[in-house]
């Protein structure tokens, strides 16, 4: 204990695309969230951690629809709008410090939120990473460069590296966060993230998938794929469920 941990995943509460309002959309992409990325969560060593989908206004009422179709989410996985999502963040950090009052733990930051789309994929072991580590003073971010990207329909996987993607962390203080502190990326895009005080995490901690309702495809690179067997093993370090073609 000694820190709160949250995964912020961003569900359809931003974006263009009209059609993520619709039930078709959201009844495809829960679908995929259930799939890939809840297998994820369920599989993390450490489930002292809040994972908040993060909803657009109008269309709460289809969602719980949708889900109300599947067996109940763990208590730590909620769907809400982004205001519903803050109180929800408020509350695990109460709940957090509650525990904690027996045997208080001090960090300079003792909030993580976490960053992951609602199709990928994190190490089973990455919320035992967080609550272990120690940044540096001054550190905003931590970044995740290496792990893997997984064609799942193709039943392609290979190691990747990126200097700054989508799966990183902020650092916060609990307090500063809730009276309204938010990090800034320098411009825009995850692509910017590495130009925050950061810190890079050495293990492959992230699985990107590749899935049928992807709206822009990536390619699995040719060069070091796994085969059958190697992907297996991989995908069984991520998710409660191994699911492979």
């Amino acid at each position: 204990m000694g820190k709160t941990i949250v995964i912020e995943i961003n569900f359809n509460n931003y974006g263009m695309n009209p059609n993520r309002l619709t039930r078709e959309w959201i009844s495809e992409r829960i679908r995929v969230f259930r799939r890939f990325t809840l297998k994820s969560l369920e599989a993390q060593t450490n489930q002292q951690f809040l994972a908040v989908v993060k909803l657009a206004g109008g269309c709460s009422g289809i969602v719980e629809e949708e889900l109300a179709q599947y067996p109940p989410l763990p208590g730590n996985i909620r769907f809400g709008t982004t205001a519903e999502s803050n109180l929800h963040i408020a509350s695990w950090v109460q709940e957090v410090r509650k525990a904690q009052e027996l045997h208080p733990v001090r960090h300079y930051r003792d909030l993580f939120i976490a960053r992951l789309d609602s199709d990928d994929l994190y190490h089973r072991t990455f919320v035992q990473q967080l609550h272990d580590y120690t940044p540096l003073p001054g550190t905003d971010a931590l970044v995740n460069q290496r792990g893997y990207l997984w064609d799942s329909v193709q039943g392609q996987m290979a190691p990747v590296f990126y200097s700054s993607p989508q799966f990183y962390v902020f650092l916060y203080s609990a307090d500063a966060y809730l009276a309204g502190e938010r990090i800034a990326i320098p411009g825009k895009g995850h692509h910017n993230v590495a130009l925050l005080p950061h810190e890079v995490f050495k293990a492959r901690n992230f699985v990107n998938v590749v899935h049928s309702s992807n709206v822009s495809v990536k390619k699995v690179p040719s060069e070091n794929r796994l085969s059958r067997e190697e992907m297996k093993h991989v995908l069984a370090e991520f998710m409660s469920e191994v699911e492979y073609n």
